[in-house]
């Protein structure tokens, strides 16, 4: 019996063919560069490029793992170790 495939899964959702999450932090974090830059009284026009080439980068790494958002909402969770019940080495997820 075939199941059918949820486009959600898919195709993940991009912003100007990047994946959605990391291109938006891209922009969060160049925005407040941006703001700093723009209040120390400089031309600001050195960002675009930046903003471009960082965009770019992301790009052509979602093309390689497409599933990119996903994994970055998975890996939170993890990014703090689990205490094990009996000592071992690693981090093991049930006991």
């Amino acid at each position: 019996m075939q199941e059918p495939i949820l486009k959600a899964v898919a195709m993940p959702p991009k912003v100007f063919w990047a994946p959605m999450i990391p291109s938006i932090v891209n922009i969060a974090v160049q925005s407040v560069f941006i703001c700093m830059w723009i209040a120390s009284g400089k031309n600001p026009i050195f960002f675009i490029a930046t903003i471009v080439l960082a965009h770019l980068g992301i790009v052509i790494y979602g093309v390689k793992e497409p599933h990119l958002s996903n994994m970055m909402q998975a890996s939170g969770p993890m990014l703090s170790p689990s205490k094990n019940v009996y000592r071992s080495r690693g981090n093991k997820l049930a006991p």
